[in-house]
This record gives structure tokens, C-alpha cells and sequence, in this order.
């Protein structure tokens, strides 16, 4: 087993370096011990985090397999728990959780405590950035029982930190400052430097919000010191903003975005997908101050982008209401009230808590169907003579029924291989009345002279064929490429008929949406039937909500799409002739899938307004077995 983990990191090692990804310092094969090189790679996941968190997380996923190998805990563990950590940082805290979830019980197996109570604070941090507070305190607490324990000094300062930081979010200021002042004192004790900058930070922050610029001041230019010598480039980026923060509020412009670019030129190097938003967010601003509106413009466009793709709705709510701002200040009516919309769906999602938990009930008593069979012969009093005679009648009556049954699957075999073939086709060239209405908008725009809106509508479109094209040569494809073509879909529609179709996705934190894999093109007919037939286009509120949620009773994966159209009932009774290529497509795929895999998956669709008279609206139902595809 040694020899061949040693073999499998020299491999590694010789052909990450032969790609020309990154250069590691140390060569992996120096060391003799195989526990220590896999230690020594775990490290260097730590050190590539600081330069690219995409080759930090492919790295990672080679050294997870070898730690496995090692069936050592405390390495498989570690190699985990990195992984998670750089999940994080690149903005990804549904994979972050993940790994932190298979961490815990390898930590646990090992008796590393501190370790565990290490993964604890960082799941915590997850749960503060998603808008999950109660749930964060609570975990910080479980790691700080667990360092009190151990006695780990610097763990309990940082645990006061990261409370404060609570705090700091519902901008209780006087309880924030107190635990911010107590883990100053403590750190200072222990000469803990990287940790000394980021509470000096925060509390530069602090005031800053209060708006006691000078004494901000103190304590940014402070941090920013302590992290020239013990810190990171991330934490740079951060005081950079935080410095043109106090400019911009100081009505120094020209200071403010100086700091706001410089902070945006060290994140785009890290890479750093959950920080860039908020430098967009604040050049934005600043340019908006100096009435440069197209620069703002783009700037807000870049920001959006990143956070519609990572699920950032915070930051996402904050760019919604800076470009409703905007566009009323320059006199565009029209786009304002659509991103005022966009900002009010969004609170509105972001406020209602309990939409996830119903959601889960919902399609929990959806999703176990049942089958049974019942065989029962009553009142049989056959004499010795006549069992002889009915054995001999079961016999021919099985064997007659074996043939038959043997010739009809062998017969609907052969269909559902036909119905495979066309399903892909069908699949590959996606729906005729879609593409053909796309390239009339296409050509329309370009007979009217709107290039840029024809380019961009064409890109989109590119983009969208080329992933229904690759995804209909694959059985199983990843649920992330899934989520992507569909939002890529009602992008499109929303482009073509400009009315604001508002999606949104609710994804359970222990899917790994880069792991776990589906039938492809699903949820697609879904969402265009409620397009056509639920009338979306032509509703202004128009709304869509796709749910995943894991169901660890099932080992499934249960999959919610929700529209507020007219209603399945409402659409029927309207007799439209129209006969849906989608839903034709959608039955075939379950049939071909219930085949194949011997499994029983079933769309169940509900008229909400058979649940509440006053709703309105379809929901669409599936649960899909996880296995190792």
C-alpha cells in the first residue's frame, strides 16, 4: 500500500509539472515516508490557495483519492478539510460544506480534536456569508467548547472575533466592539500577528460605519501594516476597500478609486470570486459620485455576472438596487422600474425563511409511491384426484405466460432502444419553434441596427446549443452543467421578451454540485412549459423557482419547479391545440430511465391553486436515486 501511494504521488507530482500548471518549491518524491509527502501535499494545497483556487481545487481532488489509499483518518481528514477551505474562499460554500461534512468523522476517528473544532469555526464562517446567523453562533460555540477544552488559546480569541463579527453583521456595534476588544487583548498576548490584522480590520470597519472616520483610520492603516509582514493577499484586498470606503465617505473620489482598483486588481489575480462583487459594488459607487455612468454601468454588469453564477444574493440585492439608483438619476424609467422589481423579488426571497422547510414537506409527501401486489386464493377445497390436474393446468397456464411475457419486453426492449436513439437527436437539436423564433429576433435586431443586442442575443444562444449539444452525448451529466443550461434557457427568453422572467435556485448544502451527476435536459421541458403554456412570457411578475434538496431517507435527490403562470387546470380547460414537444420528450426520457435503471421516477405536477385558493401557479415534482455514475 505504501509503494503504491508513494508511485501515485511521484505520478502526480511529474505530471502536474510537465503541464505547466504550477511549480511546487519541494519535489514530492524527496521525502522517504509516504505519510509525510501526503502531509507535504495537503500543505501545498494551502500554498496554491494564495495564487489560484481553481488549480488548488483540482490538486486537491488528486490528493483526496491518495489519502483515501492511506486509510489513515487524520490525513484523509486534512485533505478534506483544505479542500473545503478552498471551496470557500473561491465563493463555492455549498462544496466548502460538503467537505467539511466528510472531514468531521474522519477528524473524529482520529481523536484530533482541535482539528474538528478548526472545521467547526470554518463552517461557521459558510453559514455567516449565506445568512444563516443563528445557525453560525451555534456552531461557533460547539468550537469553542471544544477549544476551552484543549485549552487552545489562540482558537478561543478567534472564536471571540468571529462572534463579534455576528455582531458586527446585525450592526449591534456596542456588542461587536466589546468582543472585538476582548480578542484584541488576547492576541496581543500571544503575539498572534495574521489575526492581530484582521481584528484591527474589523474594527477600523466598525467605525467606519459609525461614521468616526479618524479613529477608522488608526486601525486600518494599523492592519495594514501587521499585514505587510503576517498576512495574505486576500486580507490586502480587503483593507484596500475598506481605506477607499473612508475616502469615498469623506467625498474624496479620486483617493477612494485609486484604493477601490487596487483592491480589484489583487482579487481578480487571487481569483477571487466572492470578494470582486463588492469591489464592483463600491467602484460603481464612486464612479456614479464623479458622473462617469458608463464605466458605472459596466462595473455593476461584471458584479452581477459573478454573483448570479455563485448564488450571492446579498451583494447580488445591493447591485439590483445601486442600478435602479443609477438609472433613475440618468432619466431611464424603464430600466429602473425593472431592476427596482428585481430588487423587491429578491428581498422578498431573502426574507422568507420558511420557504425552504415547507418546500421539503411538500415534495417529501410527494415522493414515496408505493406498489403493491396481492395474490389470494380463497375457498380452494380440491380433492388428491384434482391436484395432480391443477398442478398441470399452472404449469402450462406459467410457462404460456413466461413466453409471452418474454416476447413483450423483448419487443418493448427493442422499442425503448429506438425511443433512445430519437430521444437523443430530439435532444441534440433542442426545440425547432425556440430556435427559430431566437433567429428571427436575431435577424430583427440587425435589420434595426441593434448590433451589440443581436451579438449578445447570438452568444447566449452559441452558448447554450453548444451545452445541449454536449450534454446529449452523456447518459449522466453533473448537476451543476444541469442548473447552467437552465438558466441559460430563461436568460434568453428574458432577452427576447424583455419582460423579467426572476429565477431562482434552492440548493440543499450537501449536494456537491461538482460530484453528484443526473440524466441531463430534465428540468428543461419543465421550465419551458411553464414558459408557453403557464403564459410566464406575458406576466410582468413572472417568476420561477428550481429546489434541490437531498432526501437522505431515499438516497434521491428531489428536484421543485415552481412557476406562478395561470395554473396547469387553467391551461388545459383552454384546449390549446398546440401540442407540447416538451412534454412529449420529458415522458420518453422517464420511460427510457425507469428502464434502464430499474428504477421508478415520477413526475407529479400540481396546480397550486388546488393546495390554496389564493395561490396561483404549477409545481412540478421528481425525485432522482443517487448511484455512482
Amino acid at each position: 500500500m505504501r509503494k503504491l501511494i508513494l508511485l501515485h504521488l511521484c505520478i502526480l507530482f511529474i505530471s502536474l509539472n510537465l503541464k505547466g500548471n504550477f511549480y511546487l518549491g519541494d519535489s514530492l518524491i524527496e521525502s522517504s515516508k509516504d505519510y509525510d509527502l501526503l502531509l507535504d501535499s495537503i500543505k501545498k494545497m494551502k500554498s496554491l490557495r494564495d495564487s489560484s483556487y481553481t488549480i488548488s481545487t483540482k490538486y486537491g481532488k488528486k490528493i483526496i483519492e491518495l489519502a483515501k489509499e492511506s486509510l489513515d483518518p487524520n490525513v484523509i481528514g486534512l485533505a478534506e478539510k483544505e479542500q473545503g477551505n478552498s471551496y470557500m474562499y473561491q465563493g463555492l460554500f455549498d462544496s466548502a460544506l460538503y467537505h467539511y461534512n466528510k472531514a468531521i468523522p474522519e477528524f473524529k476517528k482520529a481523536k484530533q480534536n482541535l482539528d474538528v473544532g478548526k472545521v467547526f469555526n470554518n463552517m461557521a464562517i459558510v453559514y455567516r456569508r449565506t445568512n444563516k446567523a443563528e445557525l453560525a453562533l451555534e456552531t461557533y460555540l460547539e468550537a469553542k467548547e471544544i477549544y476551552e477544552s484543549i485549552n487552545f488559546e489562540k482558537g478561543i480569541a478567534s472564536i471571540q472575533f468571529n462572534i463579534g463579527c455576528i455582531y458586527h453583521d446585525f450592526a449591534d456595534y456596542k456588542k461587536a466592539e466589546e468582543y472585538y476588544l476582548v480578542a484584541l487583548s488576547l492576541l496581543e498576548k500571544l503575539d498572534y500577528g495574521s489575526r492581530l490584522a484582521r481584528v484591527n480590520m474589523n474594527l477600523g470597519v466598525l467605525y467606519l460605519e459609525q461614521e468616526q472616520f479618524e479613529k477608522a483610520l488608526v486601525f486600518l492603516h494599523k492592519a495594514d501594516t501587521l499585514n505587510e509582514e503576517y498576512g495574505t493577499p486576500k486580507q490586502k484586498a480587503t483593507i484596500l476597500l475598506n481605506l477607499g470606503q473612508v475616502a469615498f465617505h469623506k467625498n474624496n473620489y479620486t483617493k477612494a478609486l485609486t484604493y477601490y482598483k487596487e483592491c480589484e486588481d489583487v482579487r481578480l489575480k487571487m481569483d477571487d470570486v466572492w470578494g470582486l462583487p463588492k469591489s464592483y459594488k463600491w467602484l460603481a459607487q464612486c464612479l456614479i459620485e464623479m458622473e462617469r455612468f458608463d464605466e458605472a454601468i459596466v462595473n455593476l454588469q461584471k458584479g452581477e455576472k459573478i454573483c448570479l453564477e455563485y448564488n450571492l444574493d446579498d451583494d447580488l440585492l445591493d447591485l439590483y438596487r445601486i442600478k435602479t439608483e443609477l438609472y433613475e438619476k440618468i432619466n431611464d424609467p424603464i430600466k429602473a422600474l425593472f431592476y427596482y422589481k428585481k430588487t423587491t423579488f429578491l428581498h422578498d426571497s431573502l426574507n422568507s425563511g420558511s420557504r425552504t422547510k415547507r418546500l421539503a414537506e411538500l415534495e417529501f409527501t410527494h415522493n414515496l409511491k408505493l406498489k403493491e401486489k396481492e395474490l389470494a386464493i380463497k375457498n380452494i377445497d380440491l380433492s388428491r384426484k384434482n391436484i395432480l390436474l391443477l398442478s398441470l393446468i399452472c404449469f402450462i397456464i406459467l410457462a404460456t405466460a413466461f413466453i409471452l411475457f418474454y416476447l413483450r419486453s423483448r419487443s418493448y426492449r427493442n422499442k425503448l432502444q429506438t425511443l433512445s436513439l430519437e430521444q437523443k437527436i430530439r435532444l441534440s437539436q433542442m426545440n425547432p419553434h425556440f430556435l427559430f423564433n431566437s433567429l428571427t429576433v436575431i435577424q430583427d435586431s440587425i435589420l434595426s441596427n441593434e448590433n451589440d443586442k443581436a451579438f449578445n442575443y447570438l452568444s447566449k444562444l452559441s452558448g447554450l446549443v453548444r451545452g445541449v449539444l454536449e450534454n446529449s452525448t452523456h447518459e449522466y451529466i453533473t448537476v451543476r452543467k444541469e442548473l447552467d443550461i437552465l438558466a441559460a434557457y430563461v436568460e434568453l427568453q428574458n432577452l427576447r421578451f424583455g419582460n423579467g422572467i426572476s429565477y431562482r435556485f434552492d440548493i440543499d448544502s450537501e449536494i456537491d454540485l461538482d460530484e453528484i451527476r443526473i440524466p441531463p435536459m430534465l428540468a428543461q421541458p419543465i421550465v419551458e412549459n411553464a414558459l408557453i403554456h403557464g403564459e410566464l412570457r406575458s406576466n410582468p411578475d413572472a417568476e420561477i423557482k428550481i429546489c434541490l434538496l437531498k432526501n437522505k431517507e431515499s438516497n434521491s435527490i428531489d428536484f421543485t419547479v415552481e412557476d406562478n403562470g395561470i395554473g396547469i387546470l387553467k391551461a388545459q380547460n383552454q384546449n390549446n391545440v398546440h401540442k407540447s414537444m416538451a412534454t412529449e420528450i420529458l415522458k420518453d426520457r422517464v420511460r427510457i430511465y425507469n428502464y434502464y435503471s430499474k428504477n421508478d421516477l415520477s413526475i407529479v405536477v400540481t396546480d397550486l391553486k388546488t393546495l390554496n385558493k389564493d395561490l396561483h401557479g404549477t409545481r412540478v415534482c421528481f425525485s432522482i436515486p443517487l448511484s455512482s455514475n
